[in-house]
C-alpha cells in the first residue's frame, strides 16, 4: 500500500543485525517514496554502502550531529547541553532521538507533509495498513502495539504530567492500548502548533529543541508519541486514527535480541551461519519472514516483532515487563515472568 509523497523517518543509533530486514520489510509492505535514516556520523558512511545492496526503497542517510544545524544553528552537542538530569535511566541520546522524530521536517528538505516515524527495531510481519481510503477521504492509521496494564506506572505518570502541564490537554488514553506504539504518523501542520504551545508554556522565544530538553530537567522525562497523539486528539481529532490493540497488538512480540538473543541464534542455525563468528550477519527480510513462517505454525503469525537491544530489558523487574515481552517465546526471561493471561 502506498501514497504519493509518503516518506518514512527512522532514527538509528547504529546498524544492527536486523536493520536490513526491517528496511526491506517496510519497503515490501508500504512502498514508501523514501526512507530517511538519521544516524551518528560514525555510522553514516558504512550504512550508505550497505543499503546499496539491499532490496529497499530509496534511502537517504542523514548524520544526526549536525541534523538541525543548517536551519537552526544548533548542533546535537548544543541541544544536549541543556540536559541536567544527573543520574537518570535515560541518556541524552535517548532524548535527542525523540527530537529527531518530532523535528524531522527541520532537517530533511521536501519531507512529506504526512510522514511515518518507524522505530528501527520494529519488524513488520502480518502487518497493518498505514493508508485507508474512507468516504471522508484518506486516513493515516497507526496500530496500538503495547498493552496499558503492564510497564512502569511511575514513568507513565510522569509522561502524563508533562502532557497536562506543557500542552494543557488531557493525555489520550485507550481501554487497552498505550500511545507508545513504536511507530506513528506525524503531520507537519500539527507539529508546528505543538511547538508553538511549548514556547507559550515556557514564555520563551528560544528554540523548541532547547525548551524540550529543559522540560526533561523539569519533569524528568517525556514521550514523543504520546505527546503528539494527545495534542492531535485534542486539537484535530479527525487526523488521529488508529487500529485498536485487539486487532494487531495481541499478536505482537517484544524481546531482547542484539544479535546474541534466542531469535537470532535460531535464525542463524536455520541459515547454517556460525552463531558466534559471523559479526556481519544481516539476513534479508525474505529470509527472516521464511523463518518466522516455518517457526510459528500452527499459531498465528505475529503482526510485528520488536528486537530490543538495550540490556535493561534483561534486568527488568517482572512487574514492569510488558505483556508483549511475557508472551514471546524469544524472551530469555519468559520462564521468570508471571504467567501470561
Amino acid at each position: 500500500m502506498s501514497q504519493a509523497g509518503f516518506d518514512i523517518v527512522m532514527p538509528l543509533y547504529r546498524w544492527r543485525w536486523n536493520t536490513q530486514a526491517v528496511l526491506e520489510g517496510l519497503t515490501t509492505h508500504y512502498q514508501p517514496r523514501a526512507i530517511h535514516i538519521i544516524t551518528p556520523g560514525s555510522e553514516a558512511r558504512s550504512l550508505r554502502e550497505k543499503v546499496r545492496h539491499w532490496q529497499v526503497a530509496p534511502v537517504q542517510v542523514h548524520e544526526e550531529e549536525p541534523f538541525f544545524e543548517p536551519h537552526t544553528g544548533l548542533t546535537k552537542d548544543r541541544i544536549c547541553a541543556e540536559l541536567d538530569l544527573g543520574k537518570s535511566l535515560y541518556t541524552p541520546g535517548w532524548f535527542y532521538q525523540q527530537l529527531l522524530k518530532l523535528g524531522a521536517p527541520e532537517g530533511i528538505e521536501d519531507l512529506s507533509e504526512w510522514y511515518v516515524v518507524w522505530d528501527s527495531d520494529l519488524l513488520p510481519v502480518e502487518t497493518w495498513p498505514l493508508i485507508q481510503q474512507k468516504d471522508a477521504g484518506i486516513q493515516h492509521p497507526f496500530a496500538l502495539l503495547q498493552h496499558n496494564q503492564w510497564g512502569n506506572s511511575q514513568i507513565v505518570s510522569t509522561w502524563a504530567n508533562w502532557i497536562r502541564s506543557v500542552l494543557g490537554v488531557e493525555p489520550l488514553t485507550d481501554g487497552e492500548g498505550t500511545f507508545i506504539p513504536h511507530h506513528m504518523w506525524f503531520k507537519q501542520a500539527h507539529l508546528q502548533t505543538l511547538k508553538q504551545q511549548i514556547g507559550a508554556y515556557y514564555q520563551s522565544e528560544d528554540h523548541w529543541l532547547l525548551l524540550m530538553m529543559r522540560s526533561a530537567n523539569e519533569f524528568g522525562t517525556f514521550g514523543e508519541y504520546w505527546i503528539y497523539s494527545s495534542w492531535v486528539a485534542a486539537k484535530a481529532p479527525a487526523d488521529l486514527v488508529f487500529h485498536p490493540y485487539n486487532t494487531y497488538g495481541e499478536t505482537t512480540e517484544r524481546f531482547f535480541d542484539d544479535g546474541t538473543g534466542l531469535f537470532s541464534a535460531a535464525l542463524k542455525r536455520s541459515e547454517c551461519v556460525d552463531p558466534v563468528a559471523d559479526e556481519d550477519f544481516s539476513p534479508s527480510y525474505a529470509a527472516v519472514l521464511a523463518f518466522i513462517r516455518a517457526t510459528y505454525p500452527p499459531s498465528p503469525l505475529p503482526s510485528s516483532l520488536s528486537f530490543e537491544s538495550s540490556p535493561r530489558h534483561l534486568k527488568k523487574d517482572q512487574k514492569n515487563m510488558h505483556i508483549e515481552e511475557q508472551r514471546s517465546r524469544w524472551n530469555p526471561r519468559r520462564a521468570e515472568a508471571t504467567s501470561v493471561p
